[in-house]
Protein backbone atom coordinates (compact mmCIF):
# COMPACT_ATOMS: atom_id res chain seq x y z
CA UNK A 1 0.00 0.00 0.00
CA UNK A 2 2.10 2.86 -1.29
CA UNK A 3 0.80 6.22 -0.09
CA UNK A 4 2.41 9.37 -1.43
CA UNK A 5 2.83 12.77 0.22
CA UNK A 6 3.56 15.47 -2.33
CA UNK A 7 5.98 18.25 -1.33
CA UNK A 8 4.72 21.46 -2.93
CA UNK A 9 5.33 25.20 -2.74
CA UNK A 10 6.61 28.16 -4.70
CA UNK A 11 10.06 27.97 -6.34
CA UNK A 12 13.09 28.57 -4.11
CA UNK A 13 11.36 27.85 -0.78
CA UNK A 14 13.49 24.78 0.03
CA UNK A 15 11.42 21.86 -1.26
CA UNK A 16 14.34 19.90 -2.68
CA UNK A 17 16.48 20.72 0.36
CA UNK A 18 13.73 19.32 2.60
CA UNK A 19 13.39 16.29 0.34
CA UNK A 20 17.13 15.64 0.66
CA UNK A 21 16.86 15.89 4.45
CA UNK A 22 13.95 13.44 4.46
CA UNK A 23 15.54 10.90 2.15
CA UNK A 24 19.24 11.56 2.77
CA UNK A 25 19.33 11.97 -0.99
CA UNK A 26 20.74 14.40 -3.49
CA UNK A 27 17.88 16.01 -5.39
CA UNK A 28 19.02 19.14 -7.20
CA UNK A 29 18.50 22.27 -5.09
CA UNK A 30 19.45 25.52 -6.81
CA UNK A 31 18.75 29.24 -6.71
CA UNK A 32 16.55 29.39 -9.79
CA UNK A 33 12.92 28.48 -10.50
CA UNK A 34 12.01 25.01 -11.79
CA UNK A 35 15.36 23.36 -11.04
CA UNK A 36 13.13 20.35 -10.28
CA UNK A 37 10.99 19.43 -13.29
CA UNK A 38 10.39 15.70 -13.01
CA UNK A 39 9.37 14.76 -9.45
CA UNK A 40 11.91 13.12 -7.16
CA UNK A 41 10.54 10.18 -5.16
CA UNK A 42 11.92 8.86 -1.88
CA UNK A 43 10.77 6.21 0.60
CA UNK A 44 11.17 7.43 4.18
CA UNK A 45 10.97 5.14 7.25
CA UNK A 46 8.53 6.31 9.93
CA UNK A 47 10.24 6.86 13.32
CA UNK A 48 8.68 4.36 15.73
CA UNK A 49 9.80 4.13 19.36
CA UNK A 50 7.46 1.16 19.98
CA UNK A 51 9.22 -0.84 17.26
CA UNK A 52 12.57 -0.05 18.88
CA UNK A 53 11.29 -1.16 22.30
CA UNK A 54 9.82 -4.38 20.88
CA UNK A 55 13.13 -5.15 19.20
CA UNK A 56 14.98 -4.67 22.49
CA UNK A 57 12.64 -7.07 24.33
CA UNK A 58 12.20 -9.68 21.59
CA UNK A 59 15.64 -9.64 19.96
CA UNK A 60 14.50 -10.46 16.40
CA UNK A 61 16.81 -11.40 13.54
CA UNK A 62 15.48 -8.52 11.42
CA UNK A 63 13.38 -5.39 11.87
CA UNK A 64 11.23 -3.64 9.24
CA UNK A 65 9.64 -0.25 9.88
CA UNK A 66 6.71 1.29 8.05
CA UNK A 67 7.46 3.95 5.44
CA UNK A 68 5.91 6.83 3.52
CA UNK A 69 6.78 7.90 0.00
CA UNK A 70 7.56 11.60 -0.36
CA UNK A 71 7.41 13.18 -3.82
CA UNK A 72 9.33 16.40 -4.49
CA UNK A 73 7.18 18.32 -7.00
CA UNK A 74 8.45 21.32 -8.95
CA UNK A 75 7.54 24.79 -7.68
CA UNK A 76 4.18 26.27 -8.60
CA UNK A 77 3.78 29.90 -9.59
CA UNK A 78 0.88 32.30 -9.85
CA UNK A 79 -1.07 31.31 -12.97
CA UNK A 80 -0.16 27.60 -12.72
CA UNK A 81 -3.85 26.67 -13.06
CA UNK A 82 -3.75 28.31 -16.50
CA UNK A 83 -0.51 26.61 -17.51
CA UNK A 84 2.04 29.18 -16.33
CA UNK A 85 5.47 27.78 -15.41
CA UNK A 86 4.65 24.27 -16.70
CA UNK A 87 1.67 24.48 -14.35
CA UNK A 88 -0.48 21.80 -15.99
CA UNK A 89 2.32 19.24 -15.75
CA UNK A 90 3.07 20.05 -12.11
CA UNK A 91 -0.61 20.08 -11.09
CA UNK A 92 -0.96 16.57 -12.53
CA UNK A 93 1.89 15.44 -10.26
CA UNK A 94 0.10 16.98 -7.27
CA UNK A 95 -3.18 15.32 -8.24
CA UNK A 96 -1.50 11.91 -7.99
CA UNK A 97 -0.50 12.45 -4.32
CA UNK A 98 -2.60 11.25 -1.37
CA UNK A 99 -1.73 14.22 0.85
CA UNK A 100 0.35 17.37 0.61
CA UNK A 101 3.08 19.16 2.54
CA UNK A 102 3.46 22.78 1.49
CA UNK A 103 6.93 24.14 2.19
CA UNK A 104 6.66 27.77 3.23
CA UNK A 105 9.67 30.04 3.18
CA UNK A 106 10.36 31.52 6.62
CA UNK A 107 13.95 32.62 6.04
CA UNK A 108 15.25 35.86 4.58
CA UNK A 109 18.48 34.85 2.86
CA UNK A 110 19.20 37.70 0.36
CA UNK A 111 21.29 35.29 -1.70
CA UNK A 112 18.22 33.21 -2.59
CA UNK A 113 15.69 34.99 -4.78
CA UNK A 114 11.94 34.93 -4.12
CA UNK A 115 9.62 34.79 -7.13
CA UNK A 116 7.54 37.64 -5.67
CA UNK A 117 10.53 39.73 -4.59
CA UNK A 118 10.01 39.48 -0.81
CA UNK A 119 9.39 36.93 1.94
CA UNK A 120 5.76 36.73 3.06
CA UNK A 121 4.69 33.25 4.22
CA UNK A 122 0.98 34.13 4.46
CA UNK A 123 0.94 35.48 0.91
CA UNK A 124 2.78 32.39 -0.38
CA UNK A 125 0.18 30.07 1.16
CA UNK A 126 -2.63 32.11 -0.36
CA UNK A 127 -0.96 31.93 -3.80
CA UNK A 128 -0.73 28.14 -3.73
CA UNK A 129 -4.25 27.79 -2.28
CA UNK A 130 -5.66 29.96 -5.06
CA UNK A 131 -3.97 27.92 -7.80
CA UNK A 132 -5.19 24.61 -6.36
CA UNK A 133 -8.70 26.01 -5.98
CA UNK A 134 -8.78 27.34 -9.56
CA UNK A 135 -7.58 23.98 -10.88
CA UNK A 136 -10.42 22.20 -9.03
CA UNK A 137 -12.92 24.76 -10.30
CA UNK A 138 -11.90 23.95 -13.87
CA UNK A 139 -12.49 20.23 -13.25
CA UNK A 140 -15.90 20.64 -11.64
CA UNK A 141 -17.15 23.33 -14.01
CA UNK A 142 -16.80 20.71 -16.71
CA UNK A 143 -18.00 17.73 -14.66
CA UNK A 144 -21.23 19.17 -13.23
CA UNK A 145 -22.89 20.10 -16.58
CA UNK A 146 -21.83 16.74 -18.01
CA UNK A 147 -23.33 14.80 -15.07
CA UNK A 148 -26.51 16.89 -15.27
CA UNK A 149 -26.85 15.98 -18.94
CA UNK A 150 -26.30 12.27 -18.18
CA UNK A 151 -28.99 12.27 -15.49
CA UNK A 152 -31.48 14.06 -17.72
CA UNK A 153 -31.24 11.22 -20.22
CA UNK A 154 -30.81 8.51 -17.56
CA UNK A 155 -32.83 9.69 -14.54
CA UNK A 156 -32.25 6.44 -12.65
CA UNK A 157 -28.48 6.50 -13.11
CA UNK A 158 -26.35 5.60 -10.10
CA UNK A 159 -24.44 8.86 -10.65
CA UNK A 160 -27.00 10.95 -8.74
CA UNK A 161 -24.79 11.03 -5.67
CA UNK A 162 -21.80 11.99 -7.80
CA UNK A 163 -23.70 14.95 -9.26
CA UNK A 164 -24.91 16.08 -5.84
CA UNK A 165 -21.39 15.87 -4.40
CA UNK A 166 -19.78 17.60 -7.37
CA UNK A 167 -22.37 20.40 -7.31
CA UNK A 168 -21.88 20.89 -3.56
CA UNK A 169 -18.09 20.98 -3.97
CA UNK A 170 -18.38 23.42 -6.89
CA UNK A 171 -20.60 25.76 -4.86
CA UNK A 172 -18.02 25.79 -2.07
CA UNK A 173 -15.11 26.41 -4.43
CA UNK A 174 -16.97 29.34 -5.99
CA UNK A 175 -17.05 30.87 -2.48
CA UNK A 176 -13.33 30.28 -2.04
CA UNK A 177 -13.70 27.22 0.23
CA UNK A 178 -11.49 24.18 -0.44
CA UNK A 179 -13.17 20.78 -0.77
CA UNK A 180 -11.55 19.47 2.44
CA UNK A 181 -13.48 22.18 4.35
CA UNK A 182 -16.86 21.45 2.75
CA UNK A 183 -19.26 19.23 4.67
CA UNK A 184 -19.65 16.13 2.49
CA UNK A 185 -21.16 12.80 3.51
CA UNK A 186 -19.01 9.67 3.29
CA UNK A 187 -20.82 8.41 0.18
CA UNK A 188 -20.41 11.82 -1.46
CA UNK A 189 -16.66 11.79 -0.77
CA UNK A 190 -16.42 8.34 -2.32
CA UNK A 191 -18.49 9.44 -5.33
CA UNK A 192 -16.01 12.16 -6.37
CA UNK A 193 -12.81 10.49 -5.14
CA UNK A 194 -11.83 9.60 -8.71
CA UNK A 195 -11.56 13.33 -9.54
CA UNK A 196 -8.58 13.53 -7.14
CA UNK A 197 -9.43 17.14 -6.34
CA UNK A 198 -6.42 19.09 -5.12
CA UNK A 199 -8.20 21.01 -2.36
CA UNK A 200 -9.67 17.77 -0.99
CA UNK A 201 -6.23 16.47 -0.05
CA UNK A 202 -5.08 16.72 3.58
CA UNK A 203 -2.45 19.43 3.97
CA UNK A 204 0.46 20.14 6.32
CA UNK A 205 2.69 23.21 6.27
CA UNK A 206 6.46 22.84 6.68
CA UNK A 207 7.78 26.21 7.83
CA UNK A 208 11.35 26.32 6.51
CA UNK A 209 12.85 28.57 9.15
CA UNK A 210 16.13 30.46 9.25
CA UNK A 211 18.09 31.85 12.18
CA UNK A 212 16.80 35.42 11.93
CA UNK A 213 14.33 36.76 14.51
CA UNK A 214 11.59 37.22 11.90
CA UNK A 215 11.48 33.43 11.42
CA UNK A 216 9.86 32.89 14.83
CA UNK A 217 7.35 35.68 14.14
CA UNK A 218 6.42 34.11 10.80
CA UNK A 219 6.15 30.67 12.44
CA UNK A 220 3.86 31.95 15.19
CA UNK A 221 1.63 33.67 12.64
CA UNK A 222 1.31 30.50 10.52
CA UNK A 223 0.48 28.42 13.62
CA UNK A 224 -2.20 30.91 14.67
CA UNK A 225 -3.78 30.94 11.21
CA UNK A 226 -3.63 27.25 10.33
CA UNK A 227 -3.34 25.44 13.68
CA UNK A 228 -0.14 24.46 15.47
CA UNK A 229 -0.79 20.77 14.72
CA UNK A 230 -0.66 21.48 10.97
CA UNK A 231 2.49 23.64 11.00
CA UNK A 232 5.84 21.89 11.46
CA UNK A 233 9.00 23.97 11.91
CA UNK A 234 11.91 22.61 9.87
CA UNK A 235 15.33 24.20 9.40
CA UNK A 236 15.76 22.71 5.93
CA UNK A 237 19.43 23.44 5.28
CA UNK A 238 20.48 22.40 8.77
CA UNK A 239 18.35 19.23 8.56
CA UNK A 240 19.88 18.34 5.17
CA UNK A 241 23.37 18.68 6.64
CA UNK A 242 22.45 16.60 9.69
CA UNK A 243 21.01 13.84 7.45
CA UNK A 244 24.56 12.98 6.39
CA UNK A 245 25.59 12.15 9.97
CA UNK A 246 25.42 8.69 11.52
CA UNK A 247 22.90 8.00 14.30
CA UNK A 248 25.34 8.69 17.14
CA UNK A 249 26.50 11.98 15.62
CA UNK A 250 22.89 13.04 14.99
CA UNK A 251 21.98 12.32 18.62
CA UNK A 252 24.93 14.41 19.83
CA UNK A 253 24.01 17.24 17.46
CA UNK A 254 20.40 17.24 18.65
CA UNK A 255 21.47 17.13 22.30
CA UNK A 256 23.58 20.26 21.79
CA UNK A 257 20.43 21.99 20.51
CA UNK A 258 18.28 20.71 23.42
CA UNK A 259 16.20 18.60 21.04
CA UNK A 260 15.36 14.89 21.00
CA UNK A 261 13.46 14.78 17.71
CA UNK A 262 14.45 16.60 14.54
CA UNK A 263 12.00 18.70 12.57
CA UNK A 264 12.18 16.17 9.74
CA UNK A 265 11.19 13.31 12.07
CA UNK A 266 8.28 15.38 13.38
CA UNK A 267 7.22 16.02 9.80
CA UNK A 268 7.29 12.30 8.91
CA UNK A 269 5.20 11.44 11.96
CA UNK A 270 2.77 14.25 11.22
CA UNK A 271 2.48 13.00 7.64
CA UNK A 272 1.67 9.51 8.92
CA UNK A 273 -1.15 10.90 11.06
CA UNK A 274 -2.26 13.18 8.23
CA UNK A 275 -2.95 10.07 6.15
CA UNK A 276 -4.93 8.66 9.12
CA UNK A 277 -2.73 5.58 9.37
CA UNK A 278 -2.17 3.25 12.30
CA UNK A 279 0.57 0.68 12.90
CA UNK A 280 0.31 -2.98 13.89
CA UNK A 281 3.18 -5.42 14.39
CA UNK A 282 3.89 -9.04 13.53
CA UNK A 283 6.62 -11.42 14.67
CA UNK A 284 7.25 -14.52 12.58
CA UNK A 285 10.34 -16.57 11.76
CA UNK A 286 12.54 -14.15 13.66
CA UNK A 287 11.24 -11.14 11.71
CA UNK A 288 9.71 -8.20 13.57
CA UNK A 289 7.73 -6.02 11.16
CA UNK A 290 5.58 -2.91 11.46
CA UNK A 291 2.65 -2.58 9.05
CA UNK A 292 0.62 0.50 8.18
CA UNK A 293 -3.16 0.44 7.87
CA UNK A 294 -5.90 3.00 7.34
CA UNK A 295 -7.56 3.70 10.68
CA UNK A 296 -10.73 1.62 11.06
CA UNK A 297 -9.50 -1.44 9.14
CA UNK A 298 -10.84 -4.85 10.18
CA UNK A 299 -8.66 -7.86 10.96
CA UNK A 300 -9.10 -9.82 7.67
CA UNK A 301 -8.02 -6.80 5.62
CA UNK A 302 -5.03 -6.34 7.94
CA UNK A 303 -4.08 -9.96 7.30
CA UNK A 304 -4.30 -9.21 3.59
CA UNK A 305 -1.58 -6.58 3.98
CA UNK A 306 0.79 -9.47 4.63
CA UNK A 307 -0.58 -11.85 1.98
CA UNK A 308 -3.85 -12.12 0.07
CA UNK A 309 -4.18 -15.80 1.05
CA UNK A 310 -4.24 -14.79 4.70
CA UNK A 311 -7.23 -12.52 4.08
CA UNK A 312 -9.07 -15.08 1.97
CA UNK A 313 -8.53 -17.91 4.49
CA UNK A 314 -8.80 -15.77 7.64
CA UNK A 315 -9.88 -17.72 10.74
CA UNK A 316 -9.01 -15.43 13.66
CA UNK A 317 -6.39 -13.07 15.03
CA UNK A 318 -4.48 -13.64 18.27
CA UNK A 319 -3.21 -10.36 19.62
CA UNK A 320 -2.15 -8.14 22.48
CA UNK A 321 -1.45 -4.40 22.76
CA UNK A 322 2.21 -3.53 22.38
CA UNK A 323 2.53 -2.10 25.89
CA UNK A 324 1.18 -5.32 27.43
CA UNK A 325 3.68 -7.43 25.50
CA UNK A 326 6.52 -5.16 26.60
CA UNK A 327 5.41 -5.40 30.23
CA UNK A 328 5.20 -9.21 30.01
CA UNK A 329 8.63 -9.53 28.44
CA UNK A 330 7.61 -11.26 25.21
CA UNK A 331 4.96 -13.12 23.22
CA UNK A 332 5.63 -16.52 24.85
CA UNK A 333 5.19 -15.03 28.32
CA UNK A 334 1.87 -13.47 27.33
CA UNK A 335 0.63 -16.72 25.89
CA UNK A 336 1.70 -18.67 28.96
CA UNK A 337 -0.17 -16.19 31.16
CA UNK A 338 -3.32 -16.53 29.04
CA UNK A 339 -3.25 -12.83 28.17
CA UNK A 340 -3.61 -13.13 24.39
CA UNK A 341 -7.00 -12.17 22.91
CA UNK A 342 -8.70 -14.02 20.09
CA UNK A 343 -10.62 -11.77 17.69
CA UNK A 344 -12.78 -12.56 14.67
CA UNK A 345 -13.62 -11.02 11.32
CA UNK A 346 -15.33 -7.92 12.73
CA UNK A 347 -12.46 -6.84 14.95
CA UNK A 348 -11.14 -3.36 14.09
CA UNK A 349 -7.36 -3.37 14.42
CA UNK A 350 -6.09 -0.89 17.01
CA UNK A 351 -2.91 1.16 16.75
CA UNK A 352 -0.11 -0.74 18.49
CA UNK A 353 -1.62 -4.24 18.25
CA UNK A 354 0.86 -7.11 18.00
CA UNK A 355 -0.90 -9.80 15.97
CA UNK A 356 -0.59 -13.39 14.82
CA UNK A 357 -3.12 -14.33 12.11
CA UNK A 358 -4.51 -17.83 11.87
CA UNK A 359 -5.75 -18.71 8.40
CA UNK A 360 -6.70 -21.66 6.21
CA UNK A 361 -4.36 -22.05 3.25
Amino acid sequence: MALDIGIIGLPNVGKSTLFNALTQGSAEASNYPFCTVEPNIGVVPVPDSRLDELATVIGPDSITATAIRFVDIAGLVKGASHGEGLGNQFLAHIRAADALVQVVRCFADPGISHVDGSVDPGRDIETIAAELLLADLAVLEEAVPYLDKVLRSQPHSERKIELAAAAKALAGLEKGVGVRDIQLEADEIDAIASYRLLTAKPMLYAANIGEEAEAQTWLADLSARHGAERVIAVAGQWEAEMAGLDLEERAEFLAELDGEISGVDRLVRAGYHLLDLITFYTLANGKLQAWQLPNGTKAPRAAGRIHTEMEQGFIRAELAPCDRLLAAGGWAQLKAAGQLRAEGRDYVVADGDVITFLFKA
